[in-house]
C-alpha cells in the first residue's frame, strides 16, 4: 500500500507513517523515494478507524494533560505504574535536576500536549473516520480541519509571519485530522534519553527513513542508532537522516520546517546518537 500523501520532508508526514506502523500488528514499512509503502494482511484505514475509540481511553490519553503536570520525582514514578511505560519515557524524563518534558512537546504557555491529542482525537471520531485516515494515508491533504494545534510538527501548516497582520498565534489553524493522530500514536518510537528527546539538538530535529522493510521493534532500533551508522551501513540499509529546523513562532515556542536530507556520516565524523549530549552518561 503506497501511501502517497506521506513525504519525508515534512516531519507530521513521517511521524503519521510510523504511527500507523506501529498500531498495525506484524505491519512493515519501507520508504521508496520520498514516500513510504506499508505491508500489512488486511484494510489498514478500516483496522484503524476502529482502534481509534478505545484509544481515547487509554490511560497515556486520560491521566494527564501535559508532562509540566508531573509532580517530580514521586509523580513520575506513579505514573509509570498507571501507564505503559513507552509512552512515559515519550512524555517526560526523570533527571537529577527535575522532570523535563519531552523535546517535540514545541509549544510553551498554556498549551496542553496530551489535552490536545484527545482534542484531536475527539474531533476526528466525530468525523467519518475512514475517509479521514484516507486523506491521512493517500491524501491529497486538503486542510479542511480548523482549530487545530498539530503540536507544531506539520511543515505545511506553519504561517508565515509576514503574511499576516495578526499575531500568528491568533490566526486560525487549518490542519489533517487523520494525519495528525497518527503522527501523535508514533511517540513511543521517541523516547527521551539522558533528558532529551532522540533526534532533537537546540535548533533541529533530525529523523531516519529507510528503504528497507522495517517492523516496528527495527523502526525503533533505526532510530536511537542512526547518527551512528557509517557511510557504508547508511548505503547499505537504504537510510536517510532528515534534518527539520526548529523555527520561532512567537515568544511561547516554535515549529518545525520543511527537512533536508543529511549526507551520511563516515566513521570518523559520527557524533552522539541524537539526543545524547557528549560528557553525560546513558
Amino acid at each position: 500500500m503506497k501511501l502517497s500523501a506521506l513525504r519525508a520532508n515534512n516531519p507530521v508526514a513521517v511521524m503519521a507513517a510510523y504511527g500507523a506502523l506501529r498500531l498495525l500488528p506484524g505491519a512493515r514499512l519501507r520508504w521508496q523515494e520520498l514516500c513510504p509503502e506499508l505491508a500489512w494482511e488486511g484494510d489498514a484505514i478500516d483496522f484503524l478507524a476502529r482502534l481509534l475509540p478505545g484509544r481515547l481511553k487509554a490511560p497515556e490519553i486520560s491521566l494527564i494533560d501535559d508532562p509540566r503536570q508531573i509532580d517530580g520525582a514521586q509523580g513520575y514514578r506513579r505514573l509509570a505504574s498507571q501507564m505503559p511505560g513507552e509512552w512515559l519515557v515519550a512524555y517526560a524524563a526523570e533527571t537529577a535536576e527535575k522532570v523535563r518534558a519531552s523535546n517535540l512537546r514545541l509549544f510553551g504557555g498554556r498549551h496542553q500536549f496530551i489535552a490536545n491529542a484527545r482534542e484531536i482525537m475527539r474531533s476526528l471520531c466525530a468525523q467519518d473516520v475512514s475517509l479521514k485516515l484516507q486523506e491521512a494515508l493517500i491524501g491529497p491533504w486538503r486542510y479542511e480541519d480548523k482549530d487545530l494545534q498539530g503540536w507544531g510538527w506539520d511543515a505545511a501548516a506553519r504561517i508565515d509571519a509576514a503574511s499576516t497582520a495578526t499575531d500568528v498565534s491568533s490566526a486560525p489553524k487549518f490542519g489533517v485530522l487523520g494525519a495528525y493522530w497518527l503522527a501523535w500514536e508514533s511517540l513511543p518510537l521517541w523516547p527521551m534519553v539522558n533528558g532529551y528527546t532522540v533526534g532533537m539538538e537546540p535548533h533541529h530535529w533530525t529523523y531516519p527513513t529507510c528503504a528497507e522493510w522495517l517492523g516496528a521493534d527495527g523502526l525503533a532500533a533505526l532510530i536511537l542508532g542512526a547518527a551512528r551508522l557509517d557511510e557504508r551501513e547508511t548505503k547499505a540499509l537504504g537510510v536517510i537522516r532528515w534534518r527539520s529546523e526548529l523555527i520561532a513562532s512567537n515568544a511561547y515556542g516554535g515549529v518545525f520546517g520543511w527537512a533536508m536530507p543529511l549526507a551520511a556520516r563516515t566513521p570518523s565524523t559520527r557524533g552522539n546518537t541524537g539526543g545524547v549530549r557528549a560528557g553525560e552518561n546513558v
